[in-house]
This record gives C-alpha cells, sequence and structure tokens, in this order.
C-alpha cells in the first residue's frame, strides 16, 4: 500500500506537474501571441510614424514653397503701401499748391478786373480829351474862316451837324 500510494502520489505529481506544464505552454503560447500582436502593432505604429513623418516633411516642403511665393508678394505690398503713402503726401502737396494758385489767380483776376475797368475809365477819358480838342480845334478853324469872312453865316457850322447828298444835316443822336 505504501507503494500504491507512493505510485499514486507520483502519478498524481506527473500528472500534476503535467497540467502545470500544460498550463505554462499555453500562458508562454498567450504571451507569445500578444507579443506578436504587440509587435505587429508596433510595427503598424512604426509605418504609421513614418507616413506621418513623410506627410508632415511634404506639409513643410508645401509650406516652404508657398511662405516663398508669399514673401516677394508681402515685399511688393509694403513697398506699395510705401509708394501709396508718399502718393498721398504728393497728392496733399499738389493739392496745396492748386488752392495756393486758385488763390493767386483770383488775385490776378480781381487785379485784372480793376486794370481793364481803370483802362475803360482811361479811354473813356481819352475819347472826352479827343472830342475836346477836337470841338476847340473846330471852334477855333470856325473862328479863323468867321475872321477871314465877316459876312459869313457860322451858325450852321457845328461838330453836332454833318452833310449829306450836299446838305448840312444835324447828327442823328447815337443809342
Amino acid at each position: 500500500m505504501k507503494e500504491q500510494l507512493a505510485l499514486v502520489e507520483a502519478k498524481a505529481k506527473e500528472d500534476l506537474a503535467l497540467a502545470e506544464e500544460k498550463k505554462l505552454a499555453q500562458l508562454v503560447l498567450i504571451f507569445t501571441n500578444r507579443e506578436i500582436a504587440l509587435d505587429q502593432e508596433i510595427s503598424s505604429l512604426c509605418q504609421t510614424e513614418k507616413e506621418i513623418k513623410k506627410r508632415l516633411f511634404d506639409k513643410g516642403q508645401e509650406y516652404i514653397d508657398l511662405e516663398s511665393k508669399v514673401l516677394p508678394l508681402r515685399t511688393r505690398a509694403v513697398e506699395l503701401e510705401k509708394k501709396a503713402e508718399a502718393t498721398k503726401a504728393k497728392m496733399a502737396k499738389l493739392e496745396e499748391r492748386a488752392t495756393n494758385q486758385e488763390v493767386q489767380l483770383g488775385h490776378v483776376k480781381a487785379e485784372l478786373t480793376q486794370q481793364a475797368e481803370n483802362f475803360k475809365k482811361t479811354e473813356v477819358e481819352l475819347i472826352e480829351d479827343a472830342v475836346d480838342a477836337y470841338a476847340a480845334g473846330f471852334e477855333d478853324a470856325l473862328a479863323q474862316v468867321a475872321c477871314a469872312h465877316p459876312e459869313m453865316n457860322a451858325l450852321p457850322f457845328t461838330t453836332s451837324n454833318h452833310v449829306v447828298d450836299g446838305q448840312i444835316v444835324p447828327k442823328a443822336p447815337s443809342s
């Protein structure tokens, strides 16, 4: 009996060892499968990381290309803004000059108007002086004729008459 008991114990130990070996093999298989799955996941993540890095690099290149196109436009915009400011300043100066010239033109027009009025007055005065001188000369000549020919009637001879068809007639008043 001791021998049987020892055999049963040995068999039980052997079965237990075999069961533990089986469990251990199952655990190793589970861990191996998990390791394979993790390796595949890591491999997939590495591939995804490579793709993301490539996309990031491509986007970076695209950004650099776009920036290289935008930078000259920004520079041009700044230059145009400076030119616009300079042009505004020039326009302000030109507007000021135009205003000053308009004021000066107004003064010149006023001066010319005054001169025209003065010339008109002077013209009227000169014409009156010429008429007076003509009338005085005519009267002096008529007096000389009357002196040389005392029998002659000098009344029809005046500056307000003129000759029409051989007749002495009064001038029509000018309107």
